[in-house]
């Protein structure tokens, strides 16, 4: 326990550093001005909104995880799937996603409403799925709905710096 707060203390003096260097090596994201490195949970690279107060339960994020490659035949619902699963989110019918491709690779995008387990606040999120051959990559944009029209561009133009830097594709 004492390591990880060692850990997560290390991330937060680190304030400056990208996203890409919290989440390893292999993707690079653009946070912007509005979002900030917050550190690395679970395997999932946070970056929070930097207008958010810092006793706030609900505020503006981005996740983002490099995970096992997931097989083309098993993309399909792959994206709802594990948002249903994530802890954090509470989600009614998803919409099927929309198969797009990313910094040149397959990947899958939807937007749609939801609620913090937490706190039953109600919240926006546009998640995507990005398939390499070697990894994948989710990313979770989230904010509170009364928050989502002053956040969503800075969200979507985060998700949209999102890139591999390197490797085959």
């Amino acid at each position: 326990m004492r390591l990880a707060l060692l850990a997560l203390g290390l991330v937060l003096l680190i304030g400056g550093a990208t996203a890409a260097e919290l989440a390893g090596p292999g993707w690079r994201i653009d946070p912007g001005d509005r979002l900030r490195p917050a550190g690395v949970v679970n395997g999932w690279t946070l970056l929070r909104d930097t207008h958010a107060p810092a006793e706030a339960e609900d505020y503006g994020l981005l996740l983002l995880r490099v995970q096992r490659p997931v097989p083309p035949a098993a993309r399909a619902g792959h994206l709802g799937a594990t948002l249903r699963h994530l802890r954090p989110f509470r989600f009614g019918a998803l919409p099927k996603a929309e198969r797009i491709r990313h910094g040149g690779l397959p990947a899958a995008v939807l937007e749609t409403s939801g609620f913090s387990a937490g706190t039953g606040a109600a919240l926006m999120v546009r998640a995507m799925a990005v398939y390499a051959p070697e990894r994948s990559f989710l990313l979770i944009a989230a904010a509170p709905s009364a928050e989502w029209p002053a956040l969503r561009e800075a969200l979507v133009r985060a998700l949209a710096s999102s890139h591999p830097t390197g490797g085959r594709r």
